[in-house]
């Protein structure tokens, strides 16, 4: 194949690849999940893909931790508890797993990804609004919530996919507050513990710019499009949710050498 060919058509797969992440991360939830998947799928080394898909993580959450706080629904000092030991963990995670060869690790993150299937097949219930105002203060107890973040954090630092879904149950139910606040605090946490970790994988070699640039753009671009045009869509969701779970059955089956006997066995 032609090399400049090759180029661009790995260019337009990165900004397509962001685009699905956005859309199915505004939907339903495990954009970053689909994003790793697709660059393992396109060939990326495990470590790799995991770095680069840091930086768009980070403009997104950042994008709408920033809407939170403009629209009054983010109040930054009562949500410092649940993001500073997020923080610490996130460093740990990060430093940890950049470290972790790349075979170990695309069994770790093979596993993690067969316990995400399960979150993502279960069908969603939704909780009541509870009442609330900005600036009150959750309850909270420090030894408990620093220690359920700093794990929750490590994980983030370590691989990211599915944790939005861990931050929002924890910090909904331990603050006792509603989903949107918890939103705003999730994004928060997830936009201020990325870019050091971010920082981490650029340091060991594992962010590959082009690739994070394109899928950034991507992502926006799939936000928008989704919020515009296909959130509300029930059946928008019911094809995202096959088409996430197709890509992480992929995976999975890839990080486990199972991908290449299927092929050798049908050839």
């Amino acid at each position: 194949m032609d090399s400049h060919l090759f180029e661009y058509t790995s260019i337009i797969a990165y900004i397509i690849t962001g685009i699905i992440a956005g859309i199915v991360n505004t939907l339903a939830g495990g954009g970053s999940l689909f994003t790793l998947s697709l660059l393992m799928f396109l060939g990326m080394p495990v470590g790799v893909a995991n770095g680069t898909n840091r930086l768009g993580i980070l403009f997104q959450n950042a994008t709408g931790a920033y809407t939170f706080k403009k629209s009054n629904l983010l109040d930054i000092p009562s949500s410092l508890r649940f993001v500073i030991p997020s923080l610490i963990g996130a460093i740990v995670g990060a430093v940890t797993v950049a470290d972790i060869d790349e075979q170990t690790l695309q069994y770790i993150i093979g596993t993690l990804m067969i316990g995400m299937l399960y979150p993502i097949l279960k069908k969603k219930k939704h909780s009541p609004a509870v009442q609330f105002a900005v600036g009150q203060k959750p309850k909270y107890t420090v030894w408990r919530d620093n220690i359920i973040f700093f794990a929750i954090g490590f994980y983030g630092g370590f691989v990211q996919a599915g944790i939005g879904i861990m931050i929002l149950v924890s910090v909904s139910n331990l603050g006792k507050m509603t989903l949107i606040r918890a939103n705003a605090i999730k994004m928060l946490i997830i936009a201020v513990y990325t870019l050091p970790v971010f920082l981490v994988f650029l340091y060991k070699g594992q962010v590959m710019w082009l690739a994070a640039i394109l899928l950034a753009v991507g992502q926006v671009i799939g936000t928008w499009f989704a919020g515009k045009f296909a959130s509300g869509s029930e059946k928008a969701n019911e094809i995202i949710k096959w088409l996430l779970v197709s890509m992480v059955a992929i995976s999975i089956l890839k990080m486990f050498g199972l991908l290449t006997w299927l092929v050798h066995l049908f050839q």
